[in-house]
């Protein structure tokens, strides 16, 4: 029995391995559904200032406070830096662009995903590969910054 129990205790520890957030238990602020996607070492066509490549992370923040959170910066160790993009579409064309902030509304949610606001990790320290796992820390105005592990798919 006891063998039983540890082993479903470990496939749980696995489970939610995934979901391995270093955050402040006061924080307002709830990280869901953080994931990179796979990213070659190679520059974007047209960029060859950046010899390491990009990639894009997509996360979910869920803010349970009573004011308005606002993400102001992103960090990783798979890259030199990270920057809060958004996609645009003009005419037939899709263009990515910085944004300075972005704001998670008071109980409300900023979802990042493709075609939609994303963070930009620029000049990649390696390749990102499915199964793998890198940390990107997100910085907020007031709430303390809370750093994700992020699964590669």
């Amino acid at each position: 029995m006891r063998a039983l129990a540890i082993f479903v205790l470990s496939g749980l520890a696995t489970l939610f391995a995934g979901l391995s957030i270093a955050q402040d238990a006061e924080s307002p602020i709830q990280v869901q559904d953080a994931w990179a996607r796979q990213a070659p070492m190679m520059p974007p066509m047209g960029q060859m200032h950046m010899p390491g490549g990009t990639g894009a992370v997509y996360v979910t923040l869920r803010n349970t406070g009573p004011e308005t959170e606002t993400l102001v910066g992103a960090s990783s160790d798979a890259a030199e830096s990270a920057e809060l993009h958004e996609t645009l579409r003009e005419g037939d064309v899709m263009r990515m662009r910085p944004v300075a902030k972005l704001e998670v509304p008071a109980g409300g949610v900023l979802e990042m995903k493709p075609g939609g606001f994303h963070l930009m990790l620029i000049n990649l320290k390696h390749a990102l590969r499915p199964g793998e796992r890198i940390h990107v820390t997100l910085t907020f105005d007031h709430a303390a910054p809370l750093t994700v592990e992020v699964p590669i798919r």
